[in-house]
């Protein structure tokens, strides 16, 4: 059991050594006089961590005071004062260090400087169980820090009041404030009218998502809350344009909250002048999958509307965006970017990142052939069509120049599997390479796989697939003019590779087998493939128990 290393009624004052104790450093006592003086060029090593009587007169730190350490100790920091038990003329740091759980408690305690190494980052880390304030800088090195319901306050206006340190990087990956907007948490900050660029590292308990903001000339709004949103309600459909790109839907991944806090209230607050830039960092997937170079960008809406009507473009439209191909609209870049805007209030205050979906005409499900005698049969199948016009069926003896024999209508719409059949009744002698051409009502289009279908004259028969309906073996019987190998498969209906089987073949005759004992009764399709190259020869057979 860790003991209290009680300074009572009288100052100690630390100057140019270290001093380590694995106690609990507790103040108390009443008087003029701090109840601790750590001078410049002192470091205290306090592994139990740090507790203040109500009734203290505080510290005057201006050395190390570091709380925690790496083999385990309970560290918290307790603050019981009426004010600040760190004292406000203080200039020194206090170090929060551990690999395990950390609670900081204490409504009105203010850290000159407080740096952030727990490395028991995304399991406990540490724990603001009040509000607290960083008068000078608050430094991430490693470690995250979670808000709760509490809201993390640094008032200094210098732009470098929050940096990252080693190990941690400029996107503050190691060490971040989860300060999640659903539970009240938030991360405030100063700002003036530097030109500067000012970093909030909010983020989920699993991924920092850094905000940062460049003021120039503003005035109206000086104090800023941030904080982060899994999640977006309202998010899809929308429709919006912007220089010719159109934004389909907002990622749900997440989105910002930036909000005025003048006085520290939320939602005061307006742009009289100036302007301001924004970039948020961390797009690349996993975090806002689906996001495509050039078709997505920063959009806003105010604060607590939940519906996709509330989006809008930022203002100024277009020339805030960055060139096409340039980091700000670019995956690779990760961050999207908003330059110079001119409005800012509570009424856009949720930053989202619109996108672009590329949605096919049709999801196609599969497409297969097969021969029936003197005629060639083929079928195919689709899950889902969106503005779906028709289909195109195209047919080739060489498998580079194809031309269209039949033209099917398409759903037009539709979020259920539909069946399409079509029969070949005078297909070529020999090859018949088939693919579809998928066309949407804008006349958009896409190719489906190529299916190779063979068909036998009765002199010269090359594959033969029996017995079918077939219950425990396929057989095939194939003639080959040159030794090599070949590639077997049996599919299901919707394409999936059921069973598989290389072939060793030999000039002339050949014959080979293909179990189904165990497969249910289903419609299959045999694929032979002579070459990588080439598509495969498919027949189709009937699974009968």
């Amino acid at each position: 059991m860790k003991k209290q290393l009680t300074l009572l009624l009288f100052s100690f004052s630390f100057f140019l050594t270290k001093v380590f104790s694995q106690d609990v450093l507790y103040l108390d006592g009443s008087g003029a006089q701090p109840n601790l003086t750590i001078q410049s060029g002192a470091s205290v090593y306090c592994q139990g961590g740090y507790v203040a009587n109500a009734t203290a007169q505080g510290m005057q730190l201006d050395g190390d005071l570091f709380v925690g350490d790496a083999n385990g100790f309970t560290a918290n920091w307790t603050d019981n004062m009426a004010s600040s038990s760190v004292l406000l003329t203080s200039s020194g740091a206090v170090y929060f260090q551990s690999n395990i759980q950390q609670n900081i408690t204490g409504a009105n305690t203010v850290f000159y400087k407080v740096i952030f190494n727990n490395t028991s980052v995304n399991t406990s880390g540490i724990q603001l169980l009040t509000n607290i304030t960083a008068s000078n800088q608050a430094n991430f090195e490693d470690g995250l820090v979670y808000a709760n319901a509490n809201t993390f306050y640094i008032s200094s206006t210098a732009s470098n009041a929050i940096i990252s340190s080693a190990p941690n990087t400029s996107t503050y990956s190691s060490s971040w404030v989860a300060a999640l907007y659903s539970s009240g948490g938030k991360l405030n900050r100063e700002m003036v009218n530097s030109g500067s660029t000012y970093d909030f590292p909010v983020g989920s308990t699993t991924s920092a998502q850094l905000l940062q903001v460049s003021p120039t000339n503003i005035s109206g709004i000086s104090r800023f809350s941030s904080s982060w949103e899994n999640g977006v309600s309202g998010n899809s459909p929308i429709s919006i344009s912007e220089c010719g790109t159109s934004y389909t839907q907002v990622n749900n991944y997440g989105e910002w909250h930036l909000r005025p806090a003048n006085g520290g209230a939320i939602g005061t607050g307006s742009f009289a002048a100036g302007n301001i830039t924004l970039k948020g960092w961390n797009i690349q997937s996993p975090a806002f999958p689906g996001l495509i170079d050039n078709e997505f960008a920063l959009l806003e809406r105010a604060d607590g509307d939940l519906t996709t009507a509330g989006w809008q473009v930022p203002n100024p439209s277009c020339t805030s965006l960055s060139a096409a191909g340039t980091p700000g609209r670019t995956v690779g870049g990760n961050y999207a970017l908003r330059n110079n805007l001119t409005a800012f209030s509570d009424n856009t205050s949720q930053l989202g990142i619109g996108m672009t979906i590329l949605v096919l005409p049709i999801e196609l499900l599969s497409f297969t052939g097969w021969n029936e005698g003197a005629v060639n049969q083929l079928n195919w199948n689709t899950s889902a069509e969106y503005n779906s016009n028709y289909f195109d069926l195209e047919r080739s003896a060489e498998g580079n120049d194809f031309s269209a024999i039949a033209k099917l209508s398409a759903a037009g719409f539709s979020t259920n599997e539909l069946n399409y059949h079509f029969t070949d009744a005078k297909p070529n002698h020999g090859l018949n390479y088939y693919r579809l051409k998928m066309v949407d009502r804008d006349q958009t289009f896409t190719y489906s796989n190529i299916v190779l279908i063979k068909l036998n004259s009765s002199s010269a028969v090359s594959t033969v697939v029996s017995p079918n309906p077939v219950i425990n073996s396929i057989n095939i019987q194939l003639q080959s003019v040159n030794d090599g190998e070949l590639l077997v498969q049996l599919t299901n209906a919707l394409g999936i590779v059921v069973r598989s089987k290389t072939w060793q073949v030999v000039s002339g005759e050949n014959f080979t087998g293909i179990s189904t004992i165990g497969l249910p009764a289903a419609m299959y399709f045999v694929n032979i493939y002579r070459s990588s190259a080439a598509p495969a020869e498919t027949y189709k057979v009937v699974k009968e128990n």
